[in-house]
């Protein structure tokens, strides 16, 4: 198909996404793991140049890099090394940065399939979004935390199983 377009059915509760973002952080460790070599290859081409390192840094450490952001943000204003105005505006901009991503992906969406043809679906997408990054996003970086710490333990993977009901194609 020269456009294929792939949708994934979500979790219905929390144990079911909890497991599956635990194993697709373990499965992009594994599969970054085992073709390091393409990484900065010099006949890796726009893989190894531009879309490993996308995912070394934005999807595989970034919940180390928010882990280690919340942490020693907190940490540095708790032992005074860093005022309050400097700590809240660090949160604020990782809160904003979260919102552009979450409304870009929005923007993306109703451009290019525009699913949602009510404004007010789309408010509710907006609100959403917004709500997202207090507390669910965090929910989310810890689970990814443990599929790394899980890859990194080593061991079998034990995937699981996610239950699905198929109800999306109910339509």
């Amino acid at each position: 198909m020269p456009d294929p377009i792939c949708w994934t059915e979500a979790p219905e509760d929390l144990r079911t996404l909890k497991n599956q973002r635990i194993r697709w952080q373990r499965g992009l460790s594994e599969s970054l793991s085992k073709n390091l070599e393409l990484l900065f290859h010099r006949k890796g081409g726009t893989v190894g140049w531009l879309a490993f390192p996308f995912f070394v840094l934005f999807e595989w450490a970034s919940p180390l890099i928010e882990l280690a952001g919340y942490v020693f943000t907190i940490g540095f204003f708790l032992l005074g090394y860093i005022p309050t105005t400097v700590a809240l505006a660090f949160f604020i901009a990782a809160l904003g940065f979260g919102w552009l991503l979450s409304m870009c992906a929005l923007l993306l969406e109703e451009i290019s399939f525009h699913m949602y043809p009510k404004p007010r679906h789309i408010m509710v997408l907006f609100l959403a979004a917004v709500a997202e990054s207090f507390g669910y996003r965090q929910l989310i970086t810890f689970w990814r935390l443990i599929g790394l710490y899980r890859w990194a333990k080593g061991g079998p993977a034990h995937w699981g199983e996610m239950a699905r009901k198929g109800s999306w194609q109910a339509r």
